[in-house]
């Protein structure tokens, strides 16, 4: 039995054995690690930056093994192999562990029948595929937000994952953080009363230091022999290499990514979304939109934003550069204020209040370690993959406003339509450069 087909067996006996979320002891080995052939199989794809820490600490699990690697930076791929293959040093001695490869293209990593599932900490435009690919590979699957480069994008990999009947969850981390959930808890078991307003506030930043000031046009400079820059801009638009415009600095380039708004988006707006009950839908419009873009050769994406996010059910939060890191609720009964560190209610017995037993509640887990409890039980991990849709498709309305130049934008959530603003509706979509589609 391969280990793809136990963790299937392990899904089906679940409601009869009350399978735990952490290992059993039968399924331990004598030194209270996870035994080999019940560890579950990673391959990663993208080792730089998000990547390269999440894997540190996979490589730190007992519950998995990693035994692949890739990146179209070959540097970077050869020291996330080495650091694997130093984890595993003892158990690789011992026969135990046959070691980790790497490549440059994910298509050999998801081939391989022996992974039972993916890591993808790629660059925006390169989420869809990977995702999409892996779902139909069979893959269970853990990528970085947002989601998608684009609505269409996001909608075909849900589409995907539900088809293939995969886990995936989506790196929104703050989800599984103790604030956080302390504060969805109360909003959610209705500690503050009717919700009346809620504001988000996120980062505006922009490259930093000399990245900053470049104004002038630059001539274009030669790729490294290690990373492969085709591969590297993938389905983008073809454009000249600059390494102020790979790796990190991918992230204020419209060709490749949405800027602070869209990376943040997955994080405080996302936990707003869960604390009001939203985040299963999109929203109805986007209003009061106003941003300033960065300018200059390499970059433009928005430094500093507002908008509004309406929904159908009256909900409206209120998102921009403008308010405190975090987010705050006010509600009829009190509110809070929460970001990573503080959960900060407005009266004593509110901050001293305990959650429901019989209420909402979330798992205490890392969202890691949430993701593997979810693929042995075969459940629905604490981000899955549609409410990350609908979260990214706001940054994405939200800068087809402010490309446009229009403050207000009307939505159709479920056929998921711009209404009446054809200008808009056109910065949403996105070309794919030959030879790569986006499978539908």
């Amino acid at each position: 039995m391969n280990r793809r087909s136990f963790i299937q067996m392990l899904s089906a006996t679940a409601g009869a054995c009350a399978f735990p979320s952490i290992a059993s002891a039968q399924t331990l080995g004598l030194n209270g690690k996870t035994a080999p052939s019940n560890r579950i199989t990673l391959g990663f794809i993208g080792v730089g930056g998000m990547g390269s820490g999440t894997m540190r600490a996979a490589a730190g699990n007992s519950r998995v093994e990693i035994l692949s690697v890739c990146d179209v930076d070959r540097g970077r791929a050869t020291i996330a192999q080495e650091h694997v293959e130093r984890a595993y040093a003892p158990r690789k001695q011992s026969g135990e562990y046959k070691g980790c490869d790497t490549t440059g293209d994910f298509r050999k990593l998801l081939e391989r029948k022996d992974i039972d599932a993916v890591v993808i900490s790629t660059p925006d435009h390169w989420h869809a595929l990977p995702v999409i690919l892996a779902a139909r590979a069979g893959k269970d699957i853990y990528a970085e937000k947002p989601l998608a480069l684009t609505i269409a994008e996001g909608r075909a990999m849900v589409t995907a994952v539900q088809s293939a009947g995969v886990v995936c969850q989506i790196g929104s981390q703050q989800r599984s953080s103790s604030t956080f959930q302390r504060a969805i808890e109360a909003v959610r078991n209705g500690l503050l009363g009717n919700v009346k307003r809620v504001r988000v506030g996120m980062p505006g930043i922009g490259p930093s230091g000399n990245r900053a000031r470049l104004t002038a046009p630059m001539p274009p400079q030669t790729p490294p022999a290690d990373l492969d820059y085709d591969m590297w801009l993938g389905p983008a638009p073809w454009a000249p290499y600059f390494a102020e415009r790979c790796h990190w600095d991918f992230r204020w380039q419209f060709d490749y990514s949405g800027g602070q708004l869209s990376d943040w988006i997955g994080h405080h707006f996302d936990c707003a979304t869960l604390m009001c009950g939203v985040s299963h839908t999109g929203p109805v419009a986007i209003r009061e939109a106003q941003a300033k873009f960065l300018t200059g050769p390499l970059y433009n994406t928005a430094t500093t934003y507002s908008f509004t996010v309406n929904y159908a059910s009256g909900i409206a939060i209120e998102v921009g550069t403008n308010h405190r890191q975090g987010v705050e609720l006010e509600g009829t009964e009190g509110s809070v204020y929460v970001n990573r560190s503080v959960v900060e209610f407005s009266t004593p017995q509110l901050q001293g209040a305990l959650t429901p037993s019989h209420g909402y509640r979330m798992e205490r887990t890392s969202h890691f370690n949430n993701w593997l409890d979810c693929m042995r039980k075969r459940s629905t991990p604490v981000c899955p993959v549609d409410d990350a849709h609908r979260t990214a498709s706001v940054a994405h309305l939200a800068n087809a406003a402010f490309r446009s130049g229009r403050t207000e934008l009307r939505w159709d959530p479920d056929a998921e339509r711009v209404i009446d603003a054809p200008d808009a509706e056109r910065m949403l979509v996105r070309t794919y450069r030959s030879p790569w589609q986006l499978p539908v």
